[in-house]
């Protein structure tokens, strides 16, 4: 139980500055941006057009997969169909400038060309897979009736960490108590020792053992590169580096409360077969195993931001737990 409660303290710390950053991030857009824009950006009627425009604002955007829920929250009550919103879902926490450049550093130009190319590849599948298994409706826009009628400071924080942080409080606290188990569970060599030498059980398995992980994009750079220079294939690697940063437990809990159950076995299939399909095609890539240098992973070492995030990002999870906003209420 020890060990199970200090891994739920690691994850929960390690995301807190994210998680709170990106509500922050969520209420400014709440307030700011008019939901006619939304709407005509990602709206459900936009079609091919919102999901090729979510995904161009996913890719470079330097955002894990729990500071990106916050954003897809906000923008999906503020009108962004279900298509574009799992568009930016799947394709926002795949890469970031910061992680094509450490990636680059690291793995070589091959990886880093790749992983913005795969991020922007099933982001697109994804978002059309969940507009066409999902449909589209009105649902997100009739959510909200309307934006806060003050846009100050307090508009802001009323938005981004009482009406959004509330609407998701329960699927992250089940997520992280998921995340927590695999961490504990999951044997630290399991990546290096398990699957040698065989793609066709690594790769899936990569796949299946990464997407309840909390690793973010950059985090995962010095963990693939290491897989690689112990004997995995850069293919097997790079599933690695899609489904982890891609997906975890967390995510797929949230995910389902913004899109449907049905939407989020699909997005969750898209991210999981394309990972594999992307590993199977670095493979045939000559040189992509050309990892010449290794790093420590600065992600994981814990500083006092992150104790700080995560101390308050628990009181307002706490508070929102226990006094739930109602469907009706309004910021005045």
């Amino acid at each position: 139980m020890k060990d199970l409660f200090l891994a739920f303290v690691h994850v929960f710390a390690m995301m807190a500055p994210w998680l709170v950053f990106g509500f922050l991030m969520a209420g400014i857009i709440a307030v700011w941006i008019p939901r006619s824009w939304v709407n005509r950006m990602m709206g459900g009627t936009s079609g091919i057009g919102g999901i090729l425009r979510a995904v161009a604002i996913g890719v470079p955007l330097p955002v894990c997969s729990c500071g990106v829920l916050p954003i897809a929250a906000g923008l999906r009550k503020h009108g962004a169909g279900k298509g574009p919103t799992a568009a930016l879902l799947v394709s926002t926490p795949q890469t970031g400038i910061d992680s094509i450049l450490a990636t680059y550093a690291l793995m070589g130009p091959v990886f880093a060309v790749a992983r913005p190319v795969a991020a922007a590849l099933t982001g697109i599948i994804g978002g059309m897979v969940v507009s066409a298994v999902g449909g589209e409706d009105a649902e997100a826009v009739a959510v909200e009736d309307s934006t806060a009628t003050s846009r100050g400071i307090k508009a802001i924080f009323w938005q981004a960490y009482r009406r959004l942080l509330g609407s998701v409080a329960k699927p992250l606290a089940i997520g992280l108590a998921i995340s927590a188990l695999v961490t504990v569970l999951v044997p630290d060599n399991f990546f290096t020792d398990a699957f040698h030498g065989n793609d066709w059980i690594a790769m899936p398995v990569m796949a299946l053992v990464g997407f309840p992980m909390y690793v973010c994009s950059t985090a995962s750079i010095p963990i693939a590169a290491s897989l690689i220079a112990k004997g995995v294939s850069p293919g097997a690697a790079f599933v690695f580096l899609m489904v982890g940063p891609a997906m975890n437990a967390m995510s797929l809990t949230t995910v389902s409360a913004l899109v449907g159950r049905k939407a989020a076995i699909a997005y969750l299939v898209t991210i999981l077969v394309g990972a594999i399909l992307c590993g199977v095609v670095i493979n045939l890539i000559p040189g992509a195993a050309s990892t010449t240098t290794m790093a420590t992973s600065a992600c994981h070492k814990l500083s006092v931001v992150h104790w700080a995030s995560a101390a308050l990002l628990a009181v307002m999870m706490v508070y929102n737990l226990v006094r739930p906003l109602s469907m009706g209420h309004r910021h005045r």
